[in-house]
């Protein structure tokens, strides 16, 4: 959330120029660097000047984020590109402490970053207060702290949502959404809330990244017929969602290296015993990327149901397809193919297969 900036509905003129600083630095090289499917690419160069400046020019279209490299690999400053005059004043000590103002969207933004760095303050400092309860087994204090730091986070999200609906007019709430609220709306939400935006925002990376995480809800919402997919075994066979139809069916996307997915197979094998013999069974769908730690987790977690996996790690097939962001992560199928329910572990799971199946 602190690693960025945004752009407002008005730009200053049809060019951008960029003033820099670098107080303690004489020499070297500054990169404006734009991020393309996820690798940097630098758009333009220039020297840092004896007395510490540089300075580049161009003309922007819609904004998107880039950054600023000194030499090889120090990146200092990212923002959106706008037309108008960008001032960045940095520290060649504290590159990080960078300060970057002069235009309207940045000045905006600033504001909104000032402000979660305040309550990203007292966040810290209340989640302190309970790790020192809990160390010191003063279960009441614990309790209190767990409600106050519940508390923070509900308030920064307030913030956010607030802030985003009075600068609905700025690209900056499309940027709020998108990076805070996007991933975990549902589709109802996610395919109203572009409508808040000025109509020239359609255009934009951020509108645009919205409508396609719409997109993809849409396909997996419960009601739903899951998408197919096929995907090896552990044993380079074919396995395919289709196959399963016929019985209930529970997606468990997980992986050896997460550690809350490791937590929960104990519950996880517990109701596939239980219910296996009932018309239930579960494929397991893992972001490994190692075969030998993929294989070792099931065998040392005694998970005998199919497992898949085309070990590409985040950017897995079917995870991609099901626009999976987090794990462990889980996706219930009735015996047509038909999504019934998400992300159910535990006892959630276990008393919906009961409402299904029976004890």
């Amino acid at each position: 959330m602190l690693m960025v900036v945004a752009f407002s509905a008005c730009n200053n003129g049809s060019k951008y120029t960029i003033k820099g600083t670098i107080k303690g630095g004489d020499s070297g090289k500054i990169y404006l660097i734009k991020a393309q499917d996820g690798q940097p690419v630098a758009i333009d160069t220039t020297n840092v000047k004896s007395d510490g400046t540089f300075e580049l020019k161009g003309s922007a279209g819609l904004p998107e984020m880039h950054y600023l490299r000194l030499n090889d690999r120090e990146y200092f400053a990212q923002f959106f590109l706008e037309n108008g005059q960008i001032t960045v004043i940095a520290n060649k000590d504290s590159l990080r402490n960078t300060k970057i103002t002069g235009t309207e969207t940045n000045d905006l933004f600033n504001t909104y970053i000032h402000e979660i760095e305040r309550l990203n303050e007292e966040y810290a400092k209340l989640r302190d207060q309970y790790n020192q309860a809990a160390m010191k087994g003063d279960e009441e204090a614990a309790n209190k702290a767990k409600i106050d730091v519940e508390a923070m986070m509900d308030n920064m999200q307030v913030y956010a949502k607030n802030f985003m609906k009075e600068h609905k007019n700025s690209i900056v709430a499309p940027f709020i959404y998108l990076t805070q609220f996007a991933n975990q709306a549902s589709y109802e939400e996610l395919d109203s809330i572009t409508g808040m935006f000025p109509k020239e925002f359609a255009e934009s990376v951020y509108v645009k990244e919205i409508n396609r995480i719409a997109a993809l809800k849409k396909k997996t919402a419960v009601g739903s017929i899951a998408p197919d997919f096929t995907m090896n075994d552990q044993n380079g066979q074919p396995v395919s969602l289709s196959s399963f139809k016929g019985i209930y069916l529970l997606i468990d996307f997980w992986a050896s290296w997460c550690g809350p997915c490791r937590q929960e197979n104990p519950n996880v094998v517990r109701i596939y015993n239980k219910f296996k013999d009932k018309g239930f069974t579960i494929l397991g769908v893992s972001l490994d990327r190692d075969k030998n730690a993929w294989t070792k987790a099931i065998a040392d977690d005694n998970l005998t149901w199919t497992h898949v996996s085309d070990l590409k790690f985040w950017k897995n097939e079917a995870a991609v397809l099901y626009g999976v962001q987090s794990i462990p992560h889980t996706v219930l199928l009735d015996k047509e193919g038909k999504i019934i329910a998400q992300n159910l572990r535990g006892e959630s799971l276990e008393s919906k297969l009961i409402e299904l199946l029976g004890e």
